[in-house]
Protein backbone atom coordinates (compact mmCIF):
# COMPACT_ATOMS: atom_id res chain seq x y z
CA UNK A 1 0.00 0.00 0.00
CA UNK A 2 1.05 3.61 -0.60
CA UNK A 3 1.68 6.30 2.22
CA UNK A 4 -1.49 8.19 2.33
CA UNK A 5 -0.14 12.01 2.47
CA UNK A 6 -1.80 13.07 -0.26
CA UNK A 7 0.87 15.13 -2.28
CA UNK A 8 2.34 11.44 -2.45
CA UNK A 9 -1.21 10.33 -3.69
CA UNK A 10 -1.22 12.65 -5.74
CA UNK A 11 2.36 12.09 -7.33
CA UNK A 12 2.02 8.64 -8.19
CA UNK A 13 -1.65 9.17 -9.70
CA UNK A 14 -0.49 11.92 -12.00
CA UNK A 15 2.67 9.52 -12.45
CA UNK A 16 0.62 6.85 -13.36
CA UNK A 17 -1.50 8.95 -15.92
CA UNK A 18 1.28 9.75 -17.94
CA UNK A 19 2.50 6.36 -18.39
CA UNK A 20 5.47 6.37 -15.32
CA UNK A 21 4.84 3.44 -12.58
CA UNK A 22 5.56 2.57 -9.17
CA UNK A 23 5.34 -1.40 -9.16
CA UNK A 24 2.69 -2.71 -7.51
CA UNK A 25 4.26 -3.75 -4.08
CA UNK A 26 6.44 -0.78 -3.98
CA UNK A 27 5.16 2.18 -1.43
CA UNK A 28 6.71 5.34 -0.90
CA UNK A 29 6.84 6.06 2.99
CA UNK A 30 8.90 8.30 5.40
CA UNK A 31 11.58 7.29 7.16
CA UNK A 32 13.05 9.57 9.98
CA UNK A 33 16.28 9.40 8.50
CA UNK A 34 16.25 9.16 4.96
CA UNK A 35 12.77 11.24 4.29
CA UNK A 36 10.33 10.01 1.35
CA UNK A 37 12.08 6.42 0.60
CA UNK A 38 10.78 3.12 -1.22
CA UNK A 39 9.83 0.82 0.51
CA UNK A 40 8.90 -3.53 -0.50
CA UNK A 41 5.55 -4.53 0.75
CA UNK A 42 5.92 -7.60 -0.41
CA UNK A 43 9.16 -9.86 -0.88
CA UNK A 44 10.52 -8.98 -4.73
CA UNK A 45 12.60 -11.33 -6.74
CA UNK A 46 15.50 -10.15 -8.40
CA UNK A 47 15.82 -8.09 -11.89
CA UNK A 48 12.51 -6.75 -10.87
CA UNK A 49 11.44 -3.47 -11.97
CA UNK A 50 10.43 -0.83 -9.28
CA UNK A 51 9.89 2.08 -11.29
CA UNK A 52 9.35 2.54 -14.76
CA UNK A 53 9.80 6.41 -15.48
CA UNK A 54 8.26 7.65 -18.58
CA UNK A 55 10.26 10.14 -20.77
CA UNK A 56 7.11 12.22 -21.44
CA UNK A 57 7.41 13.02 -17.56
CA UNK A 58 11.01 14.12 -17.06
CA UNK A 59 12.00 17.75 -16.83
CA UNK A 60 14.96 19.05 -18.15
CA UNK A 61 16.72 22.15 -20.44
CA UNK A 62 15.01 19.47 -23.38
CA UNK A 63 11.77 20.25 -21.85
CA UNK A 64 12.68 23.97 -21.77
CA UNK A 65 13.54 23.98 -26.09
CA UNK A 66 10.89 21.51 -27.10
CA UNK A 67 13.77 19.13 -28.48
CA UNK A 68 11.16 16.40 -29.70
CA UNK A 69 7.68 15.35 -29.54
CA UNK A 70 8.77 13.04 -26.02
CA UNK A 71 10.53 16.28 -24.78
CA UNK A 72 7.46 18.73 -24.48
CA UNK A 73 7.20 22.28 -22.66
CA UNK A 74 3.53 21.50 -21.82
CA UNK A 75 1.92 24.62 -23.29
CA UNK A 76 4.91 26.99 -20.76
CA UNK A 77 5.86 30.26 -22.20
CA UNK A 78 8.88 30.00 -24.23
CA UNK A 79 11.59 32.00 -23.03
CA UNK A 80 12.83 34.72 -25.62
CA UNK A 81 15.12 33.29 -28.25
CA UNK A 82 17.71 35.65 -26.90
CA UNK A 83 18.29 33.63 -23.58
CA UNK A 84 17.92 30.33 -25.69
CA UNK A 85 20.41 31.14 -28.50
CA UNK A 86 23.09 32.68 -25.84
CA UNK A 87 22.90 30.24 -23.42
CA UNK A 88 22.12 27.21 -25.31
CA UNK A 89 25.85 26.01 -26.77
CA UNK A 90 27.58 26.15 -23.74
CA UNK A 91 25.40 26.84 -20.70
CA UNK A 92 22.05 24.27 -21.30
CA UNK A 93 21.75 23.22 -17.78
CA UNK A 94 21.35 27.06 -16.97
CA UNK A 95 18.37 26.97 -19.37
CA UNK A 96 17.39 23.90 -17.23
CA UNK A 97 17.24 25.74 -14.29
CA UNK A 98 15.18 28.48 -15.43
CA UNK A 99 12.39 26.29 -16.30
CA UNK A 100 12.28 24.43 -13.04
CA UNK A 101 11.95 28.07 -11.59
CA UNK A 102 9.33 28.82 -14.45
CA UNK A 103 7.41 25.75 -13.41
CA UNK A 104 7.44 26.52 -9.64
CA UNK A 105 5.91 30.04 -10.48
CA UNK A 106 3.38 28.44 -12.52
CA UNK A 107 2.41 26.05 -9.59
CA UNK A 108 -1.19 24.45 -10.59
CA UNK A 109 -1.15 25.54 -13.94
CA UNK A 110 2.39 23.50 -14.68
CA UNK A 111 2.10 19.76 -16.06
CA UNK A 112 4.62 18.95 -13.88
CA UNK A 113 2.75 20.82 -10.40
CA UNK A 114 2.44 17.26 -8.65
CA UNK A 115 5.97 16.57 -8.98
CA UNK A 116 7.36 20.02 -7.91
CA UNK A 117 4.72 20.40 -4.97
CA UNK A 118 6.54 17.16 -3.59
CA UNK A 119 9.64 18.73 -3.73
CA UNK A 120 11.75 20.48 -0.47
CA UNK A 121 10.26 23.98 -1.26
CA UNK A 122 12.49 27.07 -1.47
CA UNK A 123 11.45 28.32 2.08
CA UNK A 124 12.01 24.86 3.35
CA UNK A 125 15.81 25.26 4.31
CA UNK A 126 16.12 21.80 6.23
CA UNK A 127 14.49 19.70 3.55
CA UNK A 128 17.15 21.16 1.13
CA UNK A 129 19.66 19.84 3.53
CA UNK A 130 22.67 20.32 1.86
CA UNK A 131 25.30 22.97 3.06
CA UNK A 132 24.77 26.11 1.03
CA UNK A 133 21.62 26.16 3.09
CA UNK A 134 22.46 25.90 6.50
CA UNK A 135 22.81 28.71 8.96
CA UNK A 136 26.35 30.73 9.21
CA UNK A 137 26.74 28.75 12.74
CA UNK A 138 26.07 25.50 11.31
CA UNK A 139 28.72 26.27 8.33
CA UNK A 140 31.36 26.92 10.67
CA UNK A 141 32.03 23.68 11.35
CA UNK A 142 32.92 22.83 7.69
CA UNK A 143 35.80 26.12 8.04
CA UNK A 144 38.81 24.19 7.12
CA UNK A 145 37.41 20.74 5.70
CA UNK A 146 37.23 19.58 2.13
CA UNK A 147 33.97 20.22 1.96
CA UNK A 148 33.97 24.11 2.37
CA UNK A 149 35.94 24.94 -1.07
CA UNK A 150 33.19 23.25 -3.15
CA UNK A 151 30.61 24.66 -0.84
CA UNK A 152 31.51 28.48 -1.86
CA UNK A 153 32.56 27.16 -5.47
CA UNK A 154 29.00 26.18 -5.51
CA UNK A 155 28.04 29.57 -4.22
CA UNK A 156 29.96 31.71 -6.75
CA UNK A 157 28.89 28.99 -9.98
CA UNK A 158 24.78 29.57 -9.34
CA UNK A 159 25.51 33.48 -8.20
CA UNK A 160 27.23 33.63 -11.82
CA UNK A 161 24.65 31.66 -13.45
CA UNK A 162 21.61 33.24 -12.11
CA UNK A 163 23.21 36.63 -13.17
CA UNK A 164 24.04 35.63 -16.69
CA UNK A 165 20.23 34.62 -17.30
CA UNK A 166 18.43 36.86 -15.32
CA UNK A 167 20.39 39.48 -17.73
CA UNK A 168 19.23 37.78 -21.06
CA UNK A 169 15.66 37.65 -19.55
CA UNK A 170 15.84 41.74 -18.32
CA UNK A 171 13.05 43.32 -20.42
CA UNK A 172 12.87 40.73 -22.91
CA UNK A 173 10.57 38.11 -20.86
CA UNK A 174 6.87 38.89 -18.76
CA UNK A 175 7.59 38.99 -14.61
CA UNK A 176 11.62 38.47 -15.05
CA UNK A 177 11.92 40.19 -11.81
CA UNK A 178 9.82 37.03 -9.99
CA UNK A 179 13.14 34.91 -11.43
CA UNK A 180 14.88 35.86 -8.18
CA UNK A 181 18.57 33.93 -6.71
CA UNK A 182 16.96 32.19 -4.32
CA UNK A 183 14.48 30.79 -6.53
CA UNK A 184 17.80 29.87 -9.16
CA UNK A 185 19.69 28.36 -5.71
CA UNK A 186 16.42 26.74 -5.02
CA UNK A 187 16.27 24.79 -8.61
CA UNK A 188 19.95 24.48 -8.74
CA UNK A 189 20.06 22.55 -5.49
CA UNK A 190 17.06 20.17 -6.88
CA UNK A 191 18.62 19.20 -9.70
CA UNK A 192 22.23 18.75 -8.05
CA UNK A 193 20.96 16.74 -5.43
CA UNK A 194 18.31 14.85 -7.46
CA UNK A 195 18.50 14.41 -11.36
CA UNK A 196 20.31 11.40 -13.27
CA UNK A 197 23.04 12.42 -16.05
CA UNK A 198 21.46 12.36 -19.24
CA UNK A 199 24.33 10.61 -20.68
CA UNK A 200 22.94 7.22 -18.83
CA UNK A 201 19.21 8.63 -18.87
CA UNK A 202 18.80 9.91 -22.71
CA UNK A 203 18.91 7.35 -25.49
CA UNK A 204 19.94 9.34 -28.55
CA UNK A 205 17.11 7.29 -30.47
CA UNK A 206 14.53 9.36 -28.63
CA UNK A 207 16.14 12.38 -30.37
CA UNK A 208 15.13 10.80 -33.39
CA UNK A 209 11.46 12.53 -33.06
CA UNK A 210 12.88 15.76 -32.92
CA UNK A 211 11.53 18.31 -35.43
CA UNK A 212 14.49 20.56 -34.88
CA UNK A 213 17.37 21.47 -37.65
CA UNK A 214 19.96 18.83 -37.80
CA UNK A 215 22.67 21.30 -36.29
CA UNK A 216 20.45 21.78 -33.11
CA UNK A 217 19.77 18.11 -33.32
CA UNK A 218 23.43 17.44 -33.13
CA UNK A 219 24.40 20.55 -30.66
CA UNK A 220 21.50 18.67 -28.44
CA UNK A 221 23.07 15.19 -28.87
CA UNK A 222 26.96 16.42 -27.89
CA UNK A 223 25.07 18.06 -24.99
CA UNK A 224 23.41 14.53 -23.72
CA UNK A 225 27.26 12.70 -24.31
CA UNK A 226 29.11 14.97 -22.71
CA UNK A 227 26.54 15.66 -19.33
CA UNK A 228 26.36 19.36 -19.85
CA UNK A 229 22.88 19.35 -18.26
CA UNK A 230 21.27 16.54 -16.12
CA UNK A 231 17.56 15.65 -15.96
CA UNK A 232 14.58 15.13 -13.37
CA UNK A 233 12.86 11.80 -13.21
CA UNK A 234 9.90 12.07 -11.15
CA UNK A 235 8.98 9.56 -8.59
CA UNK A 236 12.56 7.74 -9.68
CA UNK A 237 13.94 10.18 -7.92
CA UNK A 238 12.53 9.08 -4.37
CA UNK A 239 14.90 6.23 -4.36
CA UNK A 240 17.72 7.23 -1.32
CA UNK A 241 21.40 5.85 -1.60
CA UNK A 242 23.35 3.35 0.83
CA UNK A 243 26.69 3.65 -0.84
CA UNK A 244 25.94 0.05 -2.37
CA UNK A 245 25.29 -0.42 -5.79
CA UNK A 246 22.03 -3.11 -6.18
CA UNK A 247 20.23 -1.89 -9.08
CA UNK A 248 20.14 -1.15 -12.79
CA UNK A 249 19.66 1.65 -14.91
CA UNK A 250 17.69 0.74 -18.08
CA UNK A 251 16.72 3.10 -20.59
CA UNK A 252 14.97 2.20 -23.65
CA UNK A 253 13.93 4.11 -26.36
CA UNK A 254 10.98 1.89 -28.07
CA UNK A 255 8.99 1.42 -24.96
CA UNK A 256 9.40 5.02 -24.31
CA UNK A 257 10.52 4.18 -20.41
CA UNK A 258 13.83 4.52 -18.24
CA UNK A 259 13.27 1.87 -15.35
CA UNK A 260 15.32 1.44 -12.35
CA UNK A 261 15.46 -2.60 -11.95
CA UNK A 262 17.15 -4.42 -8.52
CA UNK A 263 19.56 -6.81 -8.72
CA UNK A 264 19.52 -8.96 -5.62
CA UNK A 265 16.00 -10.26 -3.81
CA UNK A 266 14.46 -7.43 -1.65
CA UNK A 267 12.75 -8.87 1.85
CA UNK A 268 9.51 -7.57 2.91
CA UNK A 269 9.69 -4.22 4.56
CA UNK A 270 13.23 -3.22 3.64
CA UNK A 271 14.24 -0.07 2.21
CA UNK A 272 14.55 -0.19 -1.81
CA UNK A 273 18.23 2.01 -2.55
CA UNK A 274 18.88 3.66 -5.49
CA UNK A 275 22.73 4.04 -6.37
CA UNK A 276 24.36 7.66 -6.88
CA UNK A 277 27.86 6.52 -7.81
CA UNK A 278 31.10 5.84 -5.97
CA UNK A 279 30.85 8.87 -4.15
CA UNK A 280 33.24 10.03 -1.33
CA UNK A 281 31.64 11.37 1.90
CA UNK A 282 32.73 15.18 0.75
CA UNK A 283 30.81 14.52 -2.54
CA UNK A 284 27.87 13.32 -0.23
CA UNK A 285 27.64 15.89 1.62
CA UNK A 286 28.15 18.46 -0.20
CA UNK A 287 25.57 17.59 -3.10
CA UNK A 288 23.22 15.79 -0.76
CA UNK A 289 23.87 16.85 2.96
CA UNK A 290 24.43 13.31 4.25
CA UNK A 291 27.54 10.95 5.03
CA UNK A 292 28.07 7.64 5.08
CA UNK A 293 29.38 5.74 8.18
CA UNK A 294 31.55 3.70 5.64
CA UNK A 295 35.09 4.34 6.39
CA UNK A 296 35.82 3.87 2.92
CA UNK A 297 33.38 6.76 1.84
CA UNK A 298 36.12 9.24 3.60
CA UNK A 299 38.80 11.16 1.74
CA UNK A 300 41.66 13.70 2.31
CA UNK A 301 41.90 16.07 -0.58
CA UNK A 302 45.45 16.93 -1.78
CA UNK A 303 45.77 19.83 -4.57
CA UNK A 304 49.20 20.53 -6.28
CA UNK A 305 50.20 23.62 -8.35
CA UNK A 306 52.54 22.28 -10.81
CA UNK A 307 54.70 24.98 -12.66
CA UNK A 308 54.41 25.66 -15.77
CA UNK A 309 57.29 22.93 -16.90
CA UNK A 310 56.50 20.66 -14.31
CA UNK A 311 52.22 20.66 -15.71
CA UNK A 312 53.51 20.46 -19.58
CA UNK A 313 55.89 17.37 -18.48
CA UNK A 314 52.92 15.80 -16.70
CA UNK A 315 50.46 16.59 -20.24
CA UNK A 316 53.13 14.72 -21.72
CA UNK A 317 52.57 11.39 -20.47
CA UNK A 318 50.43 9.05 -21.93
CA UNK A 319 48.99 7.76 -18.26
CA UNK A 320 47.33 11.51 -17.62
CA UNK A 321 44.24 11.58 -18.43
CA UNK A 322 41.87 14.71 -18.27
CA UNK A 323 38.05 14.87 -19.00
CA UNK A 324 36.76 17.74 -21.47
CA UNK A 325 33.64 18.26 -19.12
CA UNK A 326 35.75 18.41 -16.15
CA UNK A 327 36.46 21.43 -14.02
CA UNK A 328 40.05 22.97 -15.00
CA UNK A 329 40.66 22.86 -11.06
CA UNK A 330 40.13 19.32 -10.74
CA UNK A 331 43.37 18.17 -13.10
CA UNK A 332 45.55 18.64 -10.12
CA UNK A 333 43.15 18.13 -7.22
CA UNK A 334 44.06 14.56 -5.73
CA UNK A 335 42.77 12.34 -2.85
CA UNK A 336 44.28 9.84 -0.13
CA UNK A 337 42.28 7.38 1.72
CA UNK A 338 43.42 4.55 4.05
CA UNK A 339 44.44 1.28 3.02
CA UNK A 340 44.50 -1.88 4.32
CA UNK A 341 47.62 -2.07 6.62
CA UNK A 342 51.43 -1.14 6.37
CA UNK A 343 52.30 -4.36 4.28
CA UNK A 344 54.42 -2.33 1.86
CA UNK A 345 54.59 -0.12 -1.27
CA UNK A 346 51.68 -1.31 -3.18
CA UNK A 347 49.30 -1.58 -0.55
CA UNK A 348 50.51 2.17 0.29
CA UNK A 349 49.92 3.38 -3.04
CA UNK A 350 46.46 2.33 -2.93
CA UNK A 351 45.96 5.35 -0.19
CA UNK A 352 46.84 7.57 -3.22
CA UNK A 353 44.40 8.50 -6.34
CA UNK A 354 45.29 7.93 -9.59
CA UNK A 355 48.18 10.57 -10.93
CA UNK A 356 49.05 11.80 -7.63
CA UNK A 357 52.72 10.28 -7.10
CA UNK A 358 53.11 10.91 -11.77
CA UNK A 359 52.47 14.19 -10.73
CA UNK A 360 54.44 15.08 -7.66
CA UNK A 361 57.48 13.10 -9.78
CA UNK A 362 56.86 15.26 -13.07
CA UNK A 363 57.07 18.69 -10.16
CA UNK A 364 60.00 17.44 -8.42
CA UNK A 365 62.29 16.19 -11.65
CA UNK A 366 65.95 16.79 -12.40
CA UNK A 367 67.15 17.57 -15.42
CA UNK A 368 68.28 14.07 -15.97
CA UNK A 369 64.93 12.53 -14.69
CA UNK A 370 62.57 15.44 -17.08
CA UNK A 371 64.71 13.86 -19.92
CA UNK A 372 63.89 10.36 -19.25
CA UNK A 373 60.27 11.21 -18.72
CA UNK A 374 60.25 13.50 -22.00
CA UNK A 375 61.48 10.55 -23.99
CA UNK A 376 59.52 8.16 -22.35
CA UNK A 377 55.97 9.06 -22.34
CA UNK A 378 54.62 5.64 -21.96
CA UNK A 379 56.34 5.10 -19.03
CA UNK A 380 54.52 6.06 -15.23
CA UNK A 381 56.22 5.37 -12.33
CA UNK A 382 52.04 4.39 -10.51
CA UNK A 383 52.21 1.37 -13.08
CA UNK A 384 55.77 0.14 -12.18
CA UNK A 385 55.89 -2.66 -9.75
CA UNK A 386 59.17 -2.20 -8.75
CA UNK A 387 59.80 1.85 -9.01
CA UNK A 388 63.01 1.32 -6.81
CA UNK A 389 64.63 -0.12 -10.00
CA UNK A 390 64.38 2.39 -12.51
CA UNK A 391 65.80 5.91 -13.39
CA UNK A 392 63.18 7.97 -11.12
CA UNK A 393 63.63 6.12 -7.89
CA UNK A 394 65.17 9.39 -6.45
CA UNK A 395 62.72 11.15 -7.51
CA UNK A 396 60.16 8.81 -5.90
CA UNK A 397 61.12 9.14 -2.55
CA UNK A 398 61.41 12.94 -2.70
CA UNK A 399 58.14 13.14 -3.89
CA UNK A 400 56.78 10.44 -1.09
CA UNK A 401 58.55 13.10 1.32
CA UNK A 402 56.75 16.23 -0.07
CA UNK A 403 53.35 14.46 0.23
CA UNK A 404 54.03 13.32 3.86
CA UNK A 405 54.98 17.28 4.21
CA UNK A 406 51.52 18.00 2.71
CA UNK A 407 49.64 15.62 4.57
CA UNK A 408 50.86 16.69 7.92
CA UNK A 409 49.66 20.84 6.61
CA UNK A 410 46.84 19.70 6.11
CA UNK A 411 46.43 18.41 9.23
CA UNK A 412 47.46 20.91 11.18
CA UNK A 413 45.03 23.26 9.07
CA UNK A 414 42.29 21.27 9.96
CA UNK A 415 42.42 20.80 13.47
CA UNK A 416 43.78 24.62 13.98
CA UNK A 417 40.40 25.87 11.91
CA UNK A 418 38.44 23.38 14.08
CA UNK A 419 39.86 24.39 17.73
CA UNK A 420 36.91 26.32 18.81
CA UNK A 421 33.55 24.97 17.70
CA UNK A 422 32.73 23.70 20.92
CA UNK A 423 29.48 20.91 21.15
CA UNK A 424 27.72 20.29 18.84
CA UNK A 425 24.16 21.85 19.01
CA UNK A 426 22.29 20.50 16.29
CA UNK A 427 22.02 17.68 13.71
CA UNK A 428 24.05 20.19 10.95
CA UNK A 429 26.78 20.70 13.00
CA UNK A 430 26.80 17.10 14.20
CA UNK A 431 27.31 15.78 10.76
CA UNK A 432 30.21 18.75 10.06
CA UNK A 433 32.08 17.72 13.07
CA UNK A 434 31.72 14.05 12.20
CA UNK A 435 32.80 14.76 8.64
CA UNK A 436 35.92 16.88 10.06
CA UNK A 437 36.66 13.85 12.56
CA UNK A 438 36.87 11.46 9.50
CA UNK A 439 38.65 13.71 7.47
CA UNK A 440 41.38 14.19 10.70
CA UNK A 441 41.52 10.77 10.51
CA UNK A 442 42.35 9.78 6.99
CA UNK A 443 44.81 12.03 7.27
CA UNK A 444 46.77 10.73 9.90
CA UNK A 445 46.42 7.02 8.84
CA UNK A 446 47.41 7.87 5.67
CA UNK A 447 50.35 10.19 6.82
CA UNK A 448 51.84 7.17 9.85
CA UNK A 449 51.44 4.29 6.93
CA UNK A 450 53.60 6.75 4.36
CA UNK A 451 56.33 7.90 7.03
CA UNK A 452 56.87 4.70 8.23
CA UNK A 453 57.06 3.66 4.60
CA UNK A 454 59.56 6.07 4.14
CA UNK A 455 61.73 5.40 6.58
CA UNK A 456 61.92 1.72 6.40
CA UNK A 457 63.04 2.34 3.03
CA UNK A 458 65.94 4.44 2.63
CA UNK A 459 67.20 3.27 6.25
CA UNK A 460 67.69 -0.12 4.52
CA UNK A 461 71.02 -0.75 2.50
CA UNK A 462 73.48 -3.95 1.92
CA UNK A 463 76.54 -2.71 3.05
CA UNK A 464 75.02 -1.51 6.94
CA UNK A 465 73.70 -4.33 9.67
CA UNK A 466 71.02 -1.96 10.47
CA UNK A 467 67.92 -1.72 8.74
CA UNK A 468 65.63 -4.50 7.01
CA UNK A 469 67.03 -7.80 5.79
CA UNK A 470 68.12 -8.23 2.39
CA UNK A 471 65.10 -10.59 1.64
CA UNK A 472 62.92 -7.62 1.74
CA UNK A 473 65.00 -5.29 -0.38
CA UNK A 474 62.94 -5.13 -3.63
CA UNK A 475 60.42 -3.26 -1.35
CA UNK A 476 62.51 -0.77 -0.46
CA UNK A 477 64.65 2.15 -1.67
CA UNK A 478 68.15 1.27 -1.76
CA UNK A 479 69.78 4.39 -1.06
CA UNK A 480 73.07 4.77 1.38
CA UNK A 481 73.71 7.22 4.03
CA UNK A 482 76.72 9.18 4.41
CA UNK A 483 77.97 6.88 7.59
CA UNK A 484 77.16 4.13 5.74
CA UNK A 485 79.12 5.49 2.81
CA UNK A 486 82.72 6.26 4.82
CA UNK A 487 81.49 2.69 7.16
CA UNK A 488 82.52 0.85 3.61
CA UNK A 489 85.36 1.82 3.38
CA UNK A 490 86.74 1.36 6.81
CA UNK A 491 86.24 -2.08 5.62
CA UNK A 492 88.22 -2.14 2.71
CA UNK A 493 90.44 0.70 3.05
CA UNK A 494 91.23 0.84 6.44
CA UNK A 495 94.33 3.67 6.21
CA UNK A 496 92.55 6.14 3.24
CA UNK A 497 89.13 6.24 5.78
CA UNK A 498 91.24 7.09 8.72
CA UNK A 499 92.95 9.75 7.26
CA UNK A 500 89.79 11.41 5.86
CA UNK A 501 88.17 10.57 9.41
CA UNK A 502 90.68 12.81 10.80
CA UNK A 503 90.96 15.58 7.77
CA UNK A 504 86.69 15.48 8.58
CA UNK A 505 87.14 16.10 12.09
CA UNK A 506 89.86 18.98 11.72
CA UNK A 507 87.30 20.62 9.47
CA UNK A 508 84.12 20.07 11.42
CA UNK A 509 86.64 20.78 14.84
CA UNK A 510 85.00 17.72 16.39
CA UNK A 511 86.31 15.03 17.99
CA UNK A 512 86.43 11.00 17.07
CA UNK A 513 84.12 9.01 16.29
CA UNK A 514 82.21 11.70 14.39
CA UNK A 515 78.79 12.51 15.35
CA UNK A 516 76.99 11.83 11.75
CA UNK A 517 74.13 13.41 12.37
CA UNK A 518 75.63 16.86 12.87
CA UNK A 519 77.61 16.68 10.02
CA UNK A 520 74.68 15.74 8.01
CA UNK A 521 72.86 18.66 8.54
CA UNK A 522 75.05 21.16 6.81
CA UNK A 523 77.56 19.78 4.74
CA UNK A 524 76.26 16.03 3.12
CA UNK A 525 76.21 17.26 -0.31
CA UNK A 526 80.31 18.72 0.56
CA UNK A 527 80.70 15.12 2.15
CA UNK A 528 79.09 13.07 -0.80
CA UNK A 529 81.20 15.03 -2.87
CA UNK A 530 84.92 14.01 -0.84
CA UNK A 531 83.10 9.77 -1.04
CA UNK A 532 82.45 10.14 -4.80
CA UNK A 533 86.09 11.78 -5.54
CA UNK A 534 87.55 8.85 -2.64
CA UNK A 535 85.58 6.15 -5.34
CA UNK A 536 87.48 7.58 -8.50
CA UNK A 537 90.70 7.80 -6.95
CA UNK A 538 90.88 4.17 -5.62
CA UNK A 539 89.32 2.86 -8.50
CA UNK A 540 91.75 4.93 -10.88
CA UNK A 541 94.83 3.87 -8.45
CA UNK A 542 93.74 -0.10 -8.56
CA UNK A 543 91.27 -1.36 -11.09
CA UNK A 544 90.87 -4.73 -10.16
CA UNK A 545 91.54 -4.17 -6.34
CA UNK A 546 88.73 -2.09 -6.15
CA UNK A 547 85.87 -4.96 -6.71
CA UNK A 548 83.25 -4.33 -9.66
CA UNK A 549 80.69 -5.55 -7.26
CA UNK A 550 80.95 -2.60 -5.37
CA UNK A 551 81.38 0.13 -7.67
CA UNK A 552 78.63 -1.06 -9.68
CA UNK A 553 75.89 -0.90 -6.21
CA UNK A 554 77.50 2.08 -4.75
CA UNK A 555 78.03 3.98 -8.07
CA UNK A 556 74.51 3.05 -9.25
CA UNK A 557 72.82 4.12 -5.88
CA UNK A 558 74.45 7.68 -5.66
CA UNK A 559 74.20 8.59 -9.47
CA UNK A 560 70.26 9.13 -8.79
CA UNK A 561 71.27 11.28 -6.14
CA UNK A 562 73.82 13.68 -7.88
CA UNK A 563 72.57 13.28 -11.85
Amino acid sequence: MLDDTPMIRDLVDWAREHRTSLHQDIEVYQDPLTGLSFRAVKSLPQATKIVNCSYQTTLSYLNAISASSVFQNHKSVLFPPEFIDALRQEDPNIIGHFFLVQQFLMREKSFWWPYIKLLPQPNEFERLAIPNWWPEADRRFLDGTNAEPPIKKREELWRGEWSKGVTLLRERFENWEEYTYPLYQWAATIFGSRSFRASLTIPEGLMGQSETPPDDRSLTLDHIKKDRFSVLLPLMDIGNHSGVNQVDWLPDAIAGYFSLSIRDTIAEGSQIFNYYGNKSNSELLVAYGFILPNPENDKGNLKLTPSPDGMQLRRSQSCHVFHDHAQPEQEFMFHVKTSNGKAGLQELLKSFSEGLMDTMICMVASARERKFIIESPGYCIEKDAAPFGGPLSRAFIQSLSLICEKLQYEMERTEASGANLGEPQNQNQRIALGYRHNQLRVLEEVLDSAMDYLQRAISFNHLCSHGSSRSEANDKANFLSLECAFGWLQMDYRREHDAVMKLIAKDQEEPLPLNWAAVVEDWDRTYWIVWILLLWMLWHRNPDEFKAGYLNDLWGWQSDWYS
